[in-house]
């Protein structure tokens, strides 16, 4: 199996077109009229003329070169010898782009290869799970894959080698066309992750026996191929394979999003994908966070609210009363930042928000641009007002974390654990701060005209941009109330 592999559109040349041949009849009518005008003008005709001709002659053998894979690599590798060798002769004009597009996924292949060699098995499993979980849900879209992988770099902001081998992946994907045979791709690039003996358990045919004494004959899903389960009756007879997807199962699609495994039922047996066993887990610790963390938010909700509380009365406290030197005021607010009382609110509700960050899977400590881990250890001082916005955003995440942890219990109850991924797609693509603000709005502001006002000044008055809003709001409810969209 080659090192790195992508199905890419390395601007391979294309046949003559349409358009191609309007131009060389534009050009022969160009060349006609020249012959009545002035030799300058036939001579320079007659070059732009053999100038396209021999562009689109090239075009033809750079396709005929390139639909040969053996012309240009070697054991599945980009081979620069021979296209350095071969393509300036068959295409001295327009060979240059295509030998710099494959000079790109060459450095790509070696740039992958020299990254996979420094990793630990355990970072390797970090980047060929969320390969793996692309591949499966169809996600055949580059742009979308390369988000993704990003998204990957700022879950592990310290790990080099992740981020060397993700950057080695995204130049292809960036000359690839969406399609199946992206998803092909992403399922080898996985499995060429894994190390000998998980590739020995995970694509090597094996057979188990049901209750019933029938038999099983599984054949794992190799570089992207489906896998098939093949039933034998009681007397060791061969039924017809089954090929349907993976294992004995369709995989469902929720609110447009195909799950990575199908649904798998304890009465069933099933041969699990090669990362399926991880991403069970991984799912079961999401929704165990989710469920823990929910179960501490009565206690938490009213912590934040007494921190709001005495923050608001030591910013009333610090009005300037009329009269007095206003530079006095600076002083008086420095004083009470520096208070024990004032310290200790800050580092607790610090420490609720690192806590929210943590039981919703996240990595980053910043929250209204602040870093939220120097707050709690008291080497970052902030106002009152700021206090106060941080304090209504852990109060969106307390509303977040109670919601998407009833959605979690339910998506798991209906499509498993091992699926829980493309639940916390879909609510991380919907999970919008200002959606929990203004639902705590609705709770906690009865009057009208107040309410009102303070939803408008969050949201603003853009038509679009509310209804994106509104979208997200109603997303969030049913991913909440039923576990799907």
């Amino acid at each position: 199996m080659a090192d790195f592999q992508m199905n890419v559109n390395y601007a391979k040349p294309q046949v003559t077109s349409l358009g191609d041949m309007v131009n060389m009849a534009s050009g022969i009518q160009n060349y006609q009229q020249a012959q009545q005008l002035n030799p300058l003008a036939l001579e320079k005709a007659q070059i732009e003329n053999q100038v396209l001709k021999q562009k689109n002659d090239e075009r033809l053998r750079l396709q005929e070169f390139t639909n040969n894979p053996l012309n240009w690599q070697t054991n599945g590798r980009i081979d620069m010898d021979k296209i350095n060798a071969v393509i300036p002769k068959i295409a001295p004009l327009t060979g240059a782009d295509v030998i710099s597009s494959l000079s790109g996924l060459s450095k790509s292949q070696t740039d992958a290869t020299t990254a996979k060699n420094s990793m630990t098995q355990g970072m390797r499993q970090i980047v060929a799970g969320r390969l793996g979980i692309l591949g499966r849900m169809g996600i055949d879209d580059p742009q979308t894959i390369v988000g993704e992988l990003d998204r990957l770099k700022n879950e592990n902001p310290d790990s080099r080698e992740v981020h060397d081998l993700i950057e080695a992946y995204k130049y292809p994907l960036s000359k690839a066309q969406r399609g199946p045979n992206v998803l092909k791709d992403l399922i080898a690039q996985e499995q060429s992750l894994l190390s000998p003996a998980q590739k020995e358990t995970a694509l090597t045919p094996s057979i188990s026996t049901t209750a019933q004494g029938q038999t099983i004959l599984t054949q794992p899903s190799v570089a992207g191929s489906k896998p098939t389960a093949t039933v034998g009756v009681a007397a060791g007879l061969q039924n017809t394979p089954q090929q349907d997807g993976g294992t004995m199962g369709q995989n469902p699609v929720v609110g447009n999003l195909p799950l990575p495994y199908p649904i798998r039922k304890a009465s069933q047996p099933y041969a699990p994908e090669p990362t399926e066993a991880a991403d069970q887990i991984a799912g079961q610790g999401y929704r165990n966070r989710l469920i823990e963390a929910q179960g501490g938010l009565p206690q938490s909700r009213r912590n934040v609210e007494e921190v709001i509380k005495q923050a608001t009365g030591i910013g009333e406290d610090l009005m300037f009363p009329g009269g007095g030197v206003f530079g006095r005021l600076e002083q008086r607010v420095l004083s009470a930042m520096k208070s024990d009382q004032y310290d200790m609110l800050a580092k607790d509700l610090a420490n609720m928000a690192l806590s929210n960050t943590k039981a919703m899977g996240g990595v980053g400590n910043t929250v209204a641009g602040l870093d939220m881990q120097a707050v709690a250890n008291g080497t970052v001082k902030v106002p009152t007002s700021v206090l106060i916005n941080i304090a209504r955003r852990v109060q969106a995440d307390q509303t977040n974390i109670d919601m998407q942890a009833n959605g979690a219990q339910k998506f798991a109850q209906q499509y498993g654990d091992n699926n829980i991924k493309a639940y916390q797609q879909l609510w991380n693509a919907n999970a919008d701060t200002k959606v929990f603000e203004v639902m705590n709005i609705y709770k906690d502001i009865t009057d009208p005209t107040k309410r009102k006002f303070e939803i408008e000044k969050l949201l603003g008055s853009d038509p679009a941009k509310r209804q994106e809003f509104f979208n997200k709001y109603q997303n969030i409810k049913k991913l909440s109330e039923t576990g799907g969209l």
